[in-house]
């Protein structure tokens, strides 16, 4: 509720950002709560795709965002990159849920799951000797 209950700040006023930035923490270390990332945006008003643009740099059709201050930028990066590194630690010590770590990590810090396979043509054709395809069949490791 204490965050519910915050009032609105100037997202353009380093000053404000950095203060409720500080509040927030503070408000969720006192009451032994895991800071979020949805909360931190709640907190400065913003969404949190709002918060990953800034991160990223990657404003889209937000070009508002693009025009805050430097410092309030740098700010929420911080913040931002703080959350993961907590995020990091609660997954090592085990103190989250895996699962619950690895959807966060996906959602909230832009980590992917995913193998990558490397296709390469076949550089064999039709006028290829069978000699030389028989040699390739040969030089392969048996099971």
């Amino acid at each position: 509720m204490q965050l519910y209950k915050l009032p609105s700040i100037d997202i353009k006023d380093p000053e404000q950002v950095d203060a409720r930035l500080e509040e927030y923490f503070k408000i969720h270390f006192e009451n032994d709560l895991k800071p979020t990332v949805a909360g931190m945006g709640m907190a400065l008003g913003l969404d949190r795709r709002r918060l990953w643009e800034i991160k990223t740099g990657n404003f889209g059709t937000q070009k508002s965002l693009s025009e805050l201050p430097t410092q309030t930028k740098d700010s929420i990066k911080k913040a931002y990159d703080f959350l993961e590194t907590l995020w990091e630690n609660y997954m090592h010590n085990g103190k989250i849920n895996p699962v619950s770590g690895i959807f966060l990590a996906k959602n909230n810090f832009g980590y992917q799951d995913k193998q990558e396979y490397v296709v390469t043509p076949n550089t064999l054709s039709q006028d290829t000797p069978v000699d030389v395809i028989e040699a390739k069949y040969d030089a392969l490791p048996e099971d």
